[in-house]
């Protein structure tokens, strides 16, 4: 069974409903203006519920040109009350300042038998919420393998992503929640409405009619009306993504990390050193704590988490387990070697790079290049993949490599988060952990690390890479 707990909120209805008209006004110009990026904007606002993430997607707003460069060259003077932008940001404003998501979240009642499902980015801010029945996606995915759940479970989720998660969530054996926004509950009475008329189509079979002689009269229903904007960008989240909740099953991908708006910061330090940081990566704090780039500002010291124990990580799985994680190493090295043989085979990097984008490559040409140099274990997007070995005819080699590929992503992350973990507790207590002293630390060569590599460094100015941003 699921259950929708609605957010009633009558002004946030009202701004987003301002911003609807928006879209539909410049959409409807003689020279139409696209804007596919808010429709991430829109999605990712209704999905946070901490004010530090609104806050930086605010930021990327604000930053964004899409609507300012439109090619029929209107201005925002033009667009004056009808301006997308304006009424976006005053959206995500109005969620950052009254949070209706998290205080119904915080008003739930949760017994033994429920369980919060929660970004991994959120675990902490509602652990600190005193919510303490919450399963990280792997986690709760762990649970569901095991099928250790109650049979009498309920399960909440705040996040709601179109037809892939209502297939997913509908099978489940479980009582389920939805705490959703207006759009979102839109959203979901959508996939709802579908489902019946699938099911009406059976009913209305004539081999049914010919079984039981009983003919089937269906009830109408008014369509369901939905976000335009909310619609289009889940549209291409289905026709992008191979899976969306039943991802938590596959190993495969999650959407967010998949389809966010990506960033990476160029930090120049007072000693005159520079370093790039992608929006999510964490560093830490002159406490020892870990924070993420994208909330770092100017005169903040900071410590970066050394490339060298990063690149390690693979090597800690293939020590421990060298029959599974010694073919993720094989894989690793495969696919770049076919990469390098079209490239000598090409021998022309531009006409490369056109072919693979026509095989469905999505990175630009400088990413490509870092792969030539070995910068990843694996391509950043499985669509990457695909194309470098369908161009290099090795399609057999595509679903066992795409599999290595997320077993690779998901043991980086564990051991990473891992590492990070305990190099945090060691900065703050002075204590090693268990991957350390595997890496043959003691507490006395990790200072003399720490300090070499990993020097407080204080920012003197911190700006973003527009090039490399992507959707």
């Amino acid at each position: 069974m699921i259950k929708i707990i609605q957010i009633q909120d009558n002004e946030l209805n009202g701004l987003l409903q301002k911003f609807e008209d928006a879209m539909a006004y410049v959409q409807n110009l003689d020279c139409p203006i696209r804007l596919n990026s808010y429709g991430y904007f829109l999605r990712l606002a209704l999905s946070e519920i901490q004010s530090a993430d609104l806050d930086y997607l605010l930021t990327r707003l604000k930053n964004n040109k899409d609507l300012e460069k439109n090619e029929g060259g209107y201005t925002m003077d033009y667009l004056s009350a009808n301006n997308p932008k304006i009424a976006l940001i005053d959206v995500i404003k109005y969620i950052k300042n009254n949070l209706p998501k998290t205080r119904k979240i915080k008003s739930l009642v949760f017994d033994n038998n429920s369980f919060l499902i929660a970004d991994q980015n959120d675990l902490d801010f509602l652990k600190q919420s005193s919510i303490r029945k919450t399963l990280s996606i792997r986690e709760f995915k762990a649970r569901l393998k095991s099928r250790s759940f109650p049979d009498n479970s309920n399960l909440f989720f705040y996040v709601f992503n179109g037809q892939k998660d209502f297939d997913f969530l509908y099978n489940l054996p479980y009582n389920i929640n939805l705490v959703l926004y207006f759009p979102e509950q839109s959203l979901y009475e959508k996939q709802f409405q579908n489902y019946k008329q699938e099911l009406e189509k059976e009913l209305n079979h004539n081999d049914r009619y010919r079984l039981c002689g009983i003919k089937y009269e269906p009830i109408i229903s008014e369509p369901v009306r939905i976000s335009p904007t909310l619609e289009k960008i889940i549209q291409r989240l289905d026709e992008r993504s191979q899976t969306a909740y039943n991802g938590y099953l596959n190993e495969s991908d999650s959407l967010l990390d998949e389809l966010e708006y990506k960033t990476q910061y160029e930090i120049e330090f007072r000693n005159r050193c520079k370093c790039i940081l992608d929006s999510n990566e964490t560093v830490f704090d002159s406490l020892g704590n870990l924070v993420r780039a994208r909330n770092l500002k100017p005169n903040d010291q900071i410590r970066i988490y050394p490339r060298e124990l990063a690149d390690n990580l693979l090597q800690i799985a293939v020590d421990s387990e060298p029959e599974i994680y010694g073919k993720v190493l094989e894989h690793s090295e495969y696919w770049l070697n076919v990469l390098e043989k079209l490239d000598r085979s090409f021998n022309n990097r531009e006409l490369l790079y056109r072919k693979l984008k026509e095989g469905g490559l999505k990175v630009q040409s400088n990413t490509v290049d870092a792969y030539f140099k070995g910068h990843r274990k694996y391509p950043m997007y499985n669509s990457d993949l695909r194309a470098i070995l369908v161009l290099g005819g090795e399609e057999d080699l595509i679903k066992p490599i795409i599999k290595s590929k997320r077993l690779y992503n998901s043991t980086s992350i564990a051991l990473g988060r891992g590492l990070k973990q305990e190099l945090k507790q060691f900065l703050q207590e002075n204590t090693l952990g268990e991957i350390l002293t595997k890496r043959n630390f003691s507490q006395e060569t990790l200072s003399r690390f720490i300090l070499e590599s990993m020097p407080l460094l204080t920012i003197s100015e911190i700006k973003e890479k527009e090039e490399e941003n992507e959707y």
